[in-house]
This record gives structure tokens, C-alpha cells and sequence, in this order.
């Protein structure tokens, strides 16, 4: 109860600050925080210290989010309830680096105290053209908009939709990472040697539809599922080759591993588990009309599915996207993405189910759009972010206000708004999950 007492105070005391003057210097130095410090194509580039000093730097941040609609299956009105404190650092001498991110932090909801650390790795580089890392760190590649086709590397779900900062949707990996750079083509390695799943929703904060009880329900019991073996031969592997030329961005990407969330279903321990999983594609990216275009396809080939005939795994799949940003006025940004999943074997998973509205879809259609606004020299940004499906007939509202009060003080109020006509796709499951929430971070 205290801790909803310093929340409340918290969220309260963000909505009265006063609007304070921030110098030009410090503005030039502003970050979007609503999308993580370290999100972007080239996500794997960090700050290089020149010194043979050890910087040391963190914060302290407050997050509470609170549900907007009553959950029945889930007495739970807040989503997340958190405080948390970071320390990092990042030290370089020659070729040889060092990058540690440490966090502790105090669960609200579930009344627990954990400590991780988010990033722990050695880098070195052996030659001119290559780059090794080798410890935890989050990974990420690909050209999509929170939309994700050759992109296998762990993902935080429940982060995602409960109102973290956005760097959170990116989960670390206990991974090797190999890249070499030629004229011919730059190739990025990721050995991850035991399996790194997505932090899926269990039912513990949010809720999900069960297909055994064909209804939304919430924990307990938590959803749990049977993970992949602990040998070397069950790890997972990650390529990526890319090449640019007369300014058009092309990648290659394969990846042998595992489905990321439990899809799978095993009727001898009556668990969901993660079924195998290859996968190749491809994605071009460049200017286009004054913005940058992207088109990107990856196949997922579920190598459990039987050409469609196990219905306990998911069939195999084509990816497609076709995206484009542009700056349609001065600080005002925008962006559409159109996406396609296509259901291999369709035939086999369409006969067996007799209830038309719980077969999954041929064609799953998603277009999504991104408005960003930035004023009063990038201290005050207004963000939307918004999914609509129109073969599923639900939809994902993110709206959100990134406000830097000064070097030391950021806030963040947002929404997650979600819905739809059914209580089986992917967000009308989640209907009950909506919820505001507001942050506040302290630097040092």
C-alpha cells in the first residue's frame, strides 16, 4: 500500500510540475526517450569512452499503469507498478571494450524485489574488419515498425503492453556476436547457445485467450511451457549479410531455432512448448520521394508442422512488409507500414476447425501508422502509434507525451488502447488489458 501511496503522489506531482525554460545546448543534447536510448538500425553501436576512466552513470525511474477496463477473469487494476534503478558503464582501451548495464527494481504487483543485469559483455575486435561480443546483450535487426519478420533475438511482451519504456521490448540474449565488415558484404553472427524465449503474457498481470478453454483467462494457474533442451545442438543461430549500394540498404537473414512463444501443444504433459523453427529472408531499404522506403520477406518454416497436418504446432508461414517515413512538415514525422502473414498448408487447418471464427487466417492484414510531433526544441513530443487489422478487425492505439524537463528529469503519459470484435485475435484478446500509464525518470 505504500508503495500505490508514492506512485499516486507521483503521478500526481508529474501532472502540476511547472513548464521550466531548458537552454539550446541542452536541447541540441535531447533524446527520445519514449523509444529507448538504444533503439534503431544500428542498435548495436555504443558510446566509445577515450579515457582510461571508468564513467559511471544510471537512473532512478517510477512507472504505474493502470487498467482502464475491468478485467473479470483478473482483480488486478494496475498493470504495472514499478520502481527501478539502473547503473552502467562503458569502458574502451584500443580494441578492447567493456558495457555493463545492472538493474534493480521493486515489483508492485506481484510485492517482489529482483536485480538482473540487462547487458554484460567483453568486445574486442581481432582485425580492422571484424567485431566480437561475447555476454548479454539486446539484439535486434530487420526494417519493420514494431513489426517483426526476421527479427527472432527475445522480446518483452509484457513491457510492451503495460506502459515500459520502450527499450524494454527488447529482451537481452546471452549470445556470441561475430561481425565482419569487406567491400563485398558486412555479415553479423549471433550464436545464442541455449535458447532465449520471448517474455510472453502468463496471466499474471495480463490476460490472453485460451484455446483448450476457448475464453480469456488470467492466472492462476500461470501459463507455463516446456522449454527446449539445455545442449549446445538446441541453441540458436542468427545470420545477417547486407550490402549497400548506390544508397539501397540490402540484407539477407537466417535464423534456425525455435518458435519464440510457446505455440506449440503437448498432449503427453498437456504443456505448450516451442516448437522448432527456420526461417530466410531478405529486406531493401532507401530513399524514396523524399523519405525511406522499405519492403522486407521473411518464410518461417515450421519444421514440426508436417505440411499442415500436425495441428498441434503452427503451419509454416510467409512474412511480408512494405513501409515508408516521411517528414510531411517541419518536426512533424510520419509513417505507414502495410503487413502480411500467409498460412501455409491452409486447407489442413481450415477443416479442422468446425467453428468458422476460430480458424486462424489465410491472409492476416496489418497496417500500421506512426505520427510524431516535436516542439519547444525536442523537450516536448507528442507520439501515436496505431495497429489495425482488417482481417482480424481489431486494432492497437498507442498515443503518448515525451516531456524533458532538464538534463535530470524526463516524464512520459501514454495509453495502451486495445480491441476488437473478437476475444481471439491477437488484440481483442487483450480488450481488458488497456490501460494509462505515466513515468518518471531521474538521470545522474
Amino acid at each position: 500500500m505504500k508503495l500505490k501511496a508514492t506512485l499516486l503522489a507521483t503521478l500526481a506531482a508529474i501532472t502540476l510540475f511547472p513548464t521550466a525554460a531548458v537552454s539550446e545546448e541542452t536541447a541540441d543534447q535531447a533524446q527520445d526517450e519514449e523509444w529507448g536510448d538504444d533503439w534503431g538500425d544500428d542498435w548495436d553501436e555504443s558510446e566509445e569512452s577515450t579515457g582510461p576512466s571508468i564513467p559511471i552513470t544510471g537512473f532512478l525511474e517510477i512507472t504505474a499503469g493502470y487498467r482502464t477496463q475491468e478485467a473479470k477473469v483478473l482483480r488486478q487494476e494496475w498493470v504495472s507498478q514499478e520502481i527501478r534503478a539502473r547503473i552502467q558503464s562503458f569502458y574502451q582501451k584500443g580494441r578492447f571494450n567493456l558495457s555493463y548495464k545492472g538493474e534493480a527494481f521493486y515489483d508492485g504487483i506481484l510485492d517482489e524485489w529482483h536485480a538482473r543485469n540487462r547487458e554484460a559483455y567483453v568486445g574486442f575486435s581481432p582485425t580492422s574488419k571484424m567485431d566480437v561480443r561475447l555476454g548479454r546483450q539486446p539484439l535486434t535487426w530487420g526494417t519493420g515498425d514494431l513489426l517483426f519478420l526476421n527479427d527472432f533475438f527475445p522480446k518483452d511482451w509484457v513491457a510492451f503492453f503495460s506502459g515500459y519504456d520502450m527499450q524494454y521490448l527488447k529482451a537481452p540474449s546471452d549470445a556470441l556476436k561475430v561481425s565482419t565488415y569487406s567491400q563485398l558484404v558486412n555479415i553479423d553472427f549471433v550464436w545464442t547457445p541455449q535458447f532465449d524465449s520471448d517474455n510472453f503474457i502468463t496471466g499474471e498481470k495480463l490476460v490472453y485467450y485460451s484455446p483448450l478453454a476457448n475464453r480469456v483467462v488470467a492466472a492462476p494457474p500461470e501459463l507455463l511451457a516446456e522449454d527446449p533442451g539445455s545442449s549446445l545442438s538446441d541453441g540458436e543461430f542468427a545470420l545477417r549479410a547486407n550490402k549497400k549500394i548506390d544508397g539501397v540498404e540490402y540484407a539477407l537473414y537466417l535464423y534456425r531455432g525455435y518458435f519464440k512463444i510457446p505455440e506449440g501443444f503437448n498432449p503427453l504433459t498437456f504443456q505448450p512448448y516451442f516448437p522448432r523453427l527456420n526461417s530466410v529472408g531478405g529486406s531493401v531499404r532507401s530513399t524514396f520521394l523524399g523519405g525511406i522506403a522499405n519492403m522486407e520477406y521473411a518464410y518461417w518454416d515450421s519444421k514440426e508442422s508436417d505440411s499442415g497436418s500436425n495441428l498441434l504446432v503452427p503451419n509454416s508461414q510467409s512474412r511480408f512488409l512494405i513501409g515508408y517515413e516521411t517528414e510531411v512538415v517541419r518536426n512533424l514525422t510520419a509513417s505507414v507500414q502495410y503487413y502480411v502473414e500467409h498460412l501455409h498448408d491452409y486447407k489442413k487447418r481450415k477443416v479442422a476447425f468446425s467453428d468458422p471464427d476460430l480458424r486462424p487466417r489465410k491472409n492476416r492484414q496489418v497496417l500500421t501508422t506512426r505520427w510524431t510531433l516535436v516542439t519547444d526544441q525536442g523537450n516536448l513530443n507528442y507520439s501515436l502509434f496505431a495497429f489495425y487489422s482488417p482481417s482480424d478487425q481489431d486494432y492497437y492505439l498507442i498515443p503518448s507525451v515525451y516531456y524533458r524537463l532538464s538534463d535530470k528529469w524526463q516524464f512520459n503519459a501514454g495509453a495502451n488502447i486495445l480491441g476488437g470484435d473478437k476475444n481471439h485475435t491477437l488484440f481483442g484478446q487483450m480488450e481488458t488489458n488497456s490501460n494509462v500509464y505515466l513515468r518518471t525518470k531521474y538521470l545522474f
